[in-house]
């Protein structure tokens, strides 16, 4: 099986593809996507990624094959019982700045993901599902001011990751709750 790749390689590899979406919007909208219809298949995925998806351009082979990677171990982290899932973004020695940056960009991919994956506008949803796209959508105008990185500011971006992440996971759980049933009665 292909390995999850990490951010900075596949940010790499999207940028020399010239792919739509950066890394970090690119799992985001995976995610949304998945939270919002199940399954989904990697071409629509990757669709979504790449303007123009041309098997026979290298630069876009190298990327799908991380991508691959990525969406295996995404699929898996969603549907693990043991709320294992992590969203991808910047290590924890990068700026904040990009951190944040990163994170407001996750944020949009999962919303635009899941339009994509078919969750309708005026579409009835759990309260707690509806305020936490809410909560997304304000996130991805997310910005970080330059300058001298506090501790409490470090710690507000730690207690947003968190929410997202434990967000995503409540979010897939309220829209796919035959997943969750499905893999307890295995």
């Amino acid at each position: 099986m292909i390995p999850r790749p990490d951010y900075n390689s596949l940010t790499d590899v999207l940028a020399k593809a010239e792919a739509d979406l950066v890394a970090s919007e690119s799992h985001g909208s995976l995610c949304g996507m998945l939270c919002a219809s199940g399954t989904i298949e990697l071409s629509d995925w990757l669709e979504q990624i790449f303007e123009e998806f041309d098997v026979n351009n290298m630069l876009v082979k190298e990327a799908s094959q991380l991508l691959v990677g990525l969406y295996n171990n995404t699929q898996a982290q969603l549907n693990d019982s043991d709320a294992e899932f992590q969203l991808l973004l910047p290590e924890d020695n990068e700026s904040l700045a990009q951190r944040t940056e990163a994170l407001a960009s996750w944020c949009q991919g999962f919303t635009y993901g899941l339009a994509a994956g078919g969750l309708k506008k005026d579409q009835k949803l759990p309260q707690d599902t509806a305020e936490l796209i809410k909560d997304m959508v304000e996130i991805a105008r997310a910005g970080h001011d330059l300058g001298d990185d506090s501790e409490s500011d470090e710690e507000s971006y730690m207690h947003i990751y968190e929410y997202v992440r434990m967000g995503v996971l409540l979010i897939n759980e309220e829209l796919q709750p035959s997943h969750k049933a499905s893999e307890t009665l295995q």
